[in-house]
């Protein structure tokens, strides 16, 4: 592996977004040195790679004062996918980019079986843009807005209009709980509802709320069932709310409150108990269901869970309100489940998308539109649309790429340290 400093010229400024995304794609392909990932030559030259790529490489780590340059790098220069939304009226679809912080939007008719990176239509990147590492995206077709929530750091949601692109300011940011990760539109209720990890709960604004508007109502507490809840869904038709939960549970007394709305709901949060009994356990995966108007400490109106269901750290969850399906991206697995909309308990799913074939690597964002299945995988470069009515090893009709076919993912979105194993020379990285 050889040590690369990356120095990006700055772009014309005629370049489109797209045409930089592109062009670093491009960029990227041409050299496997760039990605630094398995695969990459390992005597490569360095030097004739400074003259014909523009990249600027360390001669020392050395050097007295100043900004000092990595002597290697593991890094990933494509968007990974992860979260995914699709707009019917407007042939439109957005995924959140939890590598590169941004989001991307399709046509809904993007795609194909090509080897070749997908062109996005736009793409909202930079660091006036607010976007971090961001999971659930929502698309609001009657008010022409895009809507992603940061999960882990930055705390909050950010709003953006359809034609945004490039290094942005968000036209509204809504401050939420820490460890924020899905999020549901409700345009009947002009409503929006988002999970919230370890507090076990989801929180429902108004669609326009920001800054520190408080939420209309929360559902939380041991009663729901939730424990790390991920995806959320808000079902219009049947005014439902599903919810995607890992299975760790943490007790209100061990949470810490770590932003301004953390500390204003603490209160809530620790009601007496005593911190030294409170303890934290493992449960089932599990999607719950609640009543949309649910609020406070409430029991789910139905609970799926138990072997037979197949599920294991379930990430998005979207309904199929039409033909009556809840869907299920199994991140767990590798796999699409597909249940009645009415499942509950130790159910089997009517249908399980799975195999080689398939291409469902990581699952973590999935939505239905127009009779097909989006998946947004986080394992490999590709999102996958599949026939609504998929069924077991099948090949899916078209892939979406961020980038050309075989690239690696370094496998880490969001790490927040580092370890070296002497004993076994490994580097090992914590998400």
């Amino acid at each position: 592996m050889i040590g690369l400093w990356l120095v990006v010229a700055p772009p014309d400024r005629g370049s489109s977004v797209q045409d930089m995304f592109v062009a670093q794609m491009e960029a990227a392909a041409a050299s496997e040195m760039v990605c630094l990932m398995p695969g990459a030559e390992p005597g490569a030259s360095a030097a004739a790679f400074h003259q014909e790529g523009g990249i600027a490489v360390p001669v020392t780590s050395n050097a007295g004062g100043g900004d000092l340059p990595p002597v290697r790098m593991v890094i990933d220069p494509y968007p990974s996918f992860n979260g995914v939304a699709v707009d019917t009226a407007n042939d439109l679809v957005m995924m959140s980019d939890t590598n590169r912080k941004s989001l991307l939007l399709y046509s809904r008719t993007s795609g194909s079986l090509s080897r070749q990176a997908t062109t996005p239509l736009q793409q909202i990147m930079g660091p006036d843009t607010g976007v971090g590492f961001v999971a659930g995206v929502a698309l609001d077709s009657q008010h022409r807005e895009l809507f992603t929530v940061n999960n882990d750091v930055e705390d909050r949601m950010v709003v953006f209009d359809y034609d945004a692109r490039g290094n942005v300011k968000p036209k509204r940011l809504l401050y939420v709980p820490h460890q924020s990760w899905g999020i549901a539109l409700n345009k009947k209720r002009d409503e929006i509802a988002v999970s919230v990890q370890t507090p076990n709960m989801y929180v429902v604004f108004r669609r326009d709320a920001q800054k520190f508007d408080a939420p209309v109502r929360s559902v939380r507490g041991p009663n729901t069932a939730m424990a790390d809840p991920h995806g959320i869904y808000f079902d219009e038709t049947h005014n439902e709310v599903f919810v995607a939960n890992h299975g760790n549970f943490r007790p209100g007394e061990l949470i810490t409150s770590y932003t301004a709305y953390d500390a204003r709901e603490s209160p809530q949060a620790r009601p007496g108990g005593a911190v030294s009994e409170a303890q934290g356990r493992f449960l089932a995966s599990s999607i719950t269901v609640y009543d949309g108007n649910a609020s406070g400490d409430v029991a789910p109106l139905r609970t799926i869970t138990g072997p037979q269901t197949r599920i294991d750290w379930p990430m998005g969850v979207t309904v199929d309100e039409a033909n009556n399906e809840l869907i299920v991206a199994n991140n767990g697995d590798n796999s699409v489940l597909v249940f009645p909309r009415t499942a509950n308990g130790n159910a089997q799913p009517r249908r399980v998308i799975r195999g080689s074939l398939t291409g469902v690597k990581g699952p973590m964002g999935v939505a239905v539109a127009n009779d097909e299945i989006w998946v947004a995988n986080v394992g490999d470069h590709t999102a996958l649309v599949f026939s609504r009515l998929a069924a077991g090893n099948v090949a899916p009709r078209r892939i979406v790429r961020n980038a050309p076919a075989g690239e690696e993912t370094s496998g880490f979105g969001n790490p927040y340290a580092v370890a070296y194993d002497t004993k076994r020379e490994q580097v090992l990285v914590p998400n």
